[in-house]
């Protein structure tokens, strides 16, 4: 049986100053008991190209042990159109809100 799934919630910049500490926080909450990871990014002001890139490596990562991660992001916020740009949905999923990235998870 899994265990609930977690949810990181990210608030302020996501930047390179945050980058290595974030990528430990986001590995160590999930683990495999879980079935993947929520990352709640609608406290976020501002993601740059270290954040993003911490994203990418976790969802990849998660995904080569067989574990999902979905992003929460609020539309029409610039952490959005930095993701759009990116194409970070190629990776993880984008959902409005926790329960629908939760549910996404869920399958």
């Amino acid at each position: 049986m899994s265990e609930p799934i977690p949810v990181v919630r990210l608030s302020g910049d996501v930047d390179l100053a945050r980058a290595p500490a974030l990528r430990e926080e986001l590995m160590t909450a999930v683990n495999n008991r879980h079935e993947g990871l929520v990352v709640d990014l609608t406290g976020a002001d501002y993601l740059d190209s270290a954040g993003v890139n911490v994203l990418f490596e976790v969802a990849e990562e998660l995904q080569r042990h067989q574990l999902g991660m979905a992003l929460v992001i609020p539309p029409d916020s610039i952490v959005e159109k930095v993701v759009t740009l990116v194409d970070l949905g190629s990776v993880a999923p984008v959902e409005r809100d926790v329960e629908a990235a939760l549910a996404h998870i869920r399958g």
